[in-house]
């Protein structure tokens, strides 16, 4: 990160007291991180990462470590901390991870998910339409994963929410620097609404195919506009 700049959403001295200074630092850095704030191979200064927290560098080197084994970031010796890149080969398996459970777990929402169920699946559509309609794709954003969250909630399976939970970050990084397009938007309501009216018809193998649909274009579309970000 160029010395003396500050980045957008830092907190001087903004500190939760129930947390250690390690703790904290972590959770500044590791939530700019997940908002696109520090791009795909930007350098983390510890020296400015302490300035802008109005810390020491010892909480932000462990906050560092931390982040290093999350494979949030990673050190090159003699060249310093650098926020971790992702891969064509990256976004592949984590899509393909996906496919396979979200699209389970469509197939047991149309199974199992009953009226109250469907209904608040049809008023999350609704509300992407709200957004969309009003320009607001990040807040449409949100709620697209909201919808998801709700078909995993239907399969009652915790070991499987779980599982997709803790792809949960590199996912919000991903999302987090792919454009939100007014194509990308009607591209992704069709395509919701398809998963949405198949688990209202029950139809089990219809949901699975829509979700499967689905993730899979939101593979190609993540691809497609992260790799030129790629630097070698």
């Amino acid at each position: 990160m160029p010395k003396g700049r500050t980045h957008k959403g830092s907190r001087r001295g903004s500190f939760d007291v129930s947390l250690t200074r390690g703790e904290e630092a972590y959770r500044q850095i590791r939530s700019s991180i997940l908002r696109g704030e520090f791009a795909p191979a930007e350098s983390l200064s510890e020296y400015v990462l302490a300035a802008q927290l109005s810390l020491s560098r010892t909480p932000v080197r462990e906050a560092l470590t931390r982040l290093e084994q999350d494979g949030m970031v990673h050190t090159v010796a003699g060249r310093g901390t650098f926020v971790a890149q992702l891969t064509p080969h990256d976004v592949m398996e984590i899509y393909e991870v996906r496919e396979q459970l979200e699209s389970y777990a469509a197939r047991v929402a149309a199974e199992r998910m009953d009226t109250a169920g469907i209904g608040e699946l049809e008023r999350v559509i609704q509300k992407m339409h709200e957004g969309a309609a009003a320009g607001y794709a990040n807040e449409t954003f949100e709620t697209d994963i909201n919808l998801h969250k709700s078909i995993l909630r239907a399969t009652q399976n915790n070991r499987l929410i779980a599982i997709l939970a803790t792809l949960d970050d590199q996912m919000h990084r991903i999302r987090s620097m792919w454009p939100r397009t007014p194509r990308w938007l009607d591209g992704t309501l069709a395509e919701h609404e398809s998963i949405v009216e198949s688990i209202k018809k029950h139809d089990p193998g219809e949901a699975e195919a829509a979700m499967r649909k689905h993730l899979r274009s939101s593979c190609q579309h993540a691809i497609r506009f992260l790799m030129p970000m790629r630097t070698d």
